[in-house]
């Protein structure tokens, strides 16, 4: 099976949660679209447990840009003491990070081993920015945010970071005639709410070829979803 998942937020165990809900097996395989990090307490060790699973993707989100651009500046000024603080570039994103909830994610970084740093750092430099995936003849286009700017005309190579990480898709975008666009990013109970639907917050969002998967994880009293794209089967923890 096919599995996709996004923004679980630094919530390491409703994602191991939902891997044992969804009865995850070594034949299985699951895509995660972006924000593991950030807000809560264990975005490193969620990193850790993907970067050991080799039918788990990860997809690159706006936390896990963010983290990547100064993590190893910081790494850098740890290792060589005071003599090579953060310039003031470094400090910006530091304090840009901090502001969108990395300051969970910071401390857990620096109580990582050296191995364990390393790991995630390396982890972060490759993760993809999209993805296509057909799954039982069907075919989807994987993303964080969503598209900005589309066109119909336009390749998904052209596509840069901004368009595809911090985007806010209008729910009555059409997107492919032939593609289904499954994105994270913004919470479903605000898709939701924009087509006048409110009683279906914190489910995974269906509207013609897009599907909205942030069930608002990181959020308070939000849920980790979960959507199989073979059966397109719901999970939540």
């Amino acid at each position: 099976m096919i599995y996709v998942m996004s923004d679980i937020h630094g919530h390491y165990e409703k994602y191991r949660a939902m891997l044992e809900t969804i009865r995850f097996a070594a034949d299985d395989t699951l895509y995660v679209l972006g924000d593991m990090l950030d807000r809560g307490p264990d975005g490193s060790k969620i990193l850790l447990d993907m970067s050991a699973r080799p039918n788990v993707v990860g997809l690159l989100g706006n936390h896990e840009l963010l983290a990547a651009s100064i993590l190893p500046a910081l790494l850098r000024a740890i290792c060589q003491g005071e003599g090579q603080p953060l310039d003031r570039t470094e400090q910006k994103l530091m304090q840009e990070w901090i502001q969108n909830g990395g300051k969970a994610s910071i401390l857990e970084f620096l109580r990582l081993s050296g191995n364990e740093m390393e790991t995630v750092l390396e982890y972060l430099s490759k993760l993809l920015a999209y993805k296509e995936v057909t799954v039982q003849g069907r075919r989807f286009v994987l993303v964080h945010a969503g598209l900005d700017h589309f066109s119909a005309d336009r390749p998904l190579e052209e596509y840069g970071l901004e368009d595809l990480l911090f985007c806010r898709p209008d729910p009555g975008t059409a997107y492919f005639p032939d593609k289904t666009l499954v994105f994270g990013h913004t919470p479903t109970r605000l898709l939701y709410q924009q087509i006048g639907e409110p009683g279906l917050l914190d489910r995974i969002f269906h509207r013609g070829t897009t599907i909205g998967i942030d069930c608002g994880c990181g959020h308070p009293n939000g849920r980790l979803g979960c959507l199989c794209l073979d059966t397109m089967e719901e999970s939540y923890v």
